[in-house]
């Protein structure tokens, strides 16, 4: 039996729209075309790459409904693989927090080392920060001085991370 490596048209067309994602979330950091909003950024990437092989597909001949399928899976993975590498380098704490010490040129406390995490703003406000996120996405809302979860969207998002955590072996 004989093994071909050589992919077929349309999986090759799902690896150079893969490619475009991170092409076009290059262009759009900078100068005219820049999107300053990170996450609004990757969208339009993703978008951009979804189009591309969208229509490089569309204008071939046939299809073959495997093919269509192995591409269709090949580039959710890729896109999926770019948002893990994204949110790490746009919103990572842990990337953040090292990146705020490379900043500095002598050693830091644990208060000066917050300071610069934070810019300065005291600690609190980063967990207001992270708590606008939540509110923006619809999982939690505020009621007077009080911050309740949305009964659907944020506790369906609070039981499958609880979830995902415990398959995984993570703490819940």
């Amino acid at each position: 039996m004989t093994i071909d490596f050589v992919p077929t048209p349309v999986v090759a067309d799902s690896f150079l729209a893969a490619a475009v994602l991170p092409v076009v979330a290059i262009v759009l950091a900078h100068g005219f075309w820049k999107v300053r909003s990170p996450g609004r950024r990757f969208i339009v990437a993703v978008l951009a790459s979804l189009a591309t092989w969208m229509i490089i597909v569309l204008n071939r001949d046939s299809v073959d409904a495997v093919d269509l399928l192995a591409g269709t899976l090949l580039l959710a993975a890729a896109i999926l693989a770019g948002f893990t590498v994204w949110t790490l380098i746009a919103c990572g704490f842990t990337v953040s927090m090292l990146q705020a010490l490379a900043r500095s040129d002598t050693s830091l406390t644990q208060e000066t080392w917050i300071a610069a995490y934070t810019g300065g703003k005291p600690l609190v406000a980063l967990a207001q920060d992270r708590l606008g996120v939540l509110f923006r996405l619809g999982l939690a809302r505020q009621v007077g001085d009080r911050v309740v979860m949305t009964p659907v969207p944020g506790r369906l998002m609070a039981k499958a991370a609880a979830a995902l955590r415990r398959l995984f072996g993570l703490k819940a």
